[in-house]
């Protein structure tokens, strides 16, 4: 009888775990994979759409053997609102100032290497989990 109402237990907070995760993990919005064994100059991009204060995290890996490797976020007007650092590995996080539709782009100057990146909309904790309890 104990065994089955352990089991009963573990059952249910393994599914309320798992449903917490899938509502509010992060929401993929794209990314970019490229390799070039040859000085390329190219640009590459995705957009996406985003509302104002969105959350958005930016999971970054290069390997730069030659050239230079920029990585920004344009708003519709072509203006660069965000530039990522210079790096082998970075994870990085950037609040969306107004409603628009953005463009990550991957901006490469007789590049040689391989970079990856991936977008994900970052939702808010639902405040039941931030309030502090006394």
């Amino acid at each position: 009888m104990k065994k089955k109402i352990l089991l009963t237990g573990i059952t249910i907070t393994v599914f309320i775990a798992l449903a917490i995760y899938l509502l509010y993990r992060p929401q993929s919005l794209g990314n970019m994979k490229n390799r070039f064994t040859e000085e390329t100059t190219t640009t590459s991009s995705i957009s996406f759409s985003g509302q104002a204060g969105d959350k958005i995290r930016f999971s970054f890996q290069s390997e730069i053997k030659a050239g230079d490797l920029n990585i920004l976020l344009y708003d519709s007007k072509d203006n660069a609102v965000y530039q990522l650092d210079h790096a082998k590995s970075l994870k990085c996080f950037f609040t969306l100032p107004v409603s628009d539709t953005y463009t990550l782009a991957a901006e490469c100057s007789d590049f040689i290497g391989d970079y990856s990146i991936k977008v994900y909309d970052v939702h808010s904790t639902p405040a039941f989990f931030t309030t502090k309890r006394k």
